[in-house]
């Protein structure tokens, strides 16, 4: 799926964050309300297959504890000039790649 969230619009490569975001929301159906968990969780789509994910975990208090900001979009990656495959994990002994 990585290959499909590749950002550069000089090379008319835009990402479809909404592939992305599906796979989070599959991950934690289970923790939602709707299935008896803490979260909520609200896909926020303002263009057209490049959907944002807010999730919100619901504490006990008045305050916020915490927010995070994160993207599901990366910077393009041209296989052919990769050692290894960009869109799939490789792990060689402590080093991570893909």
């Amino acid at each position: 799926e990585a290959k499909h969230l590749q950002n550069n619009p000089r090379l008319d490569i835009n990402p479809e964050e909404t592939r992305a975001a599906k796979i989070v929301m599959d991950q934690l159906a289970p923790y939602t309300q709707a299935k008896g968990g803490p979260l909520i969780m609200e896909e926020l789509t303002y263009v057209k297959g490049r959907s944002n994910l807010k999730v919100v975990y619901p504490g006990t208090g008045e305050k916020t504890v915490s927010f995070v900001g994160s993207h599901f979009d990366v910077v393009p990656a041209d296989p052919e000039t990769w050692d290894k495959d960009p869109f799939s994990l490789t792990i060689e002994g402590d080093k991570l790649y893909g």
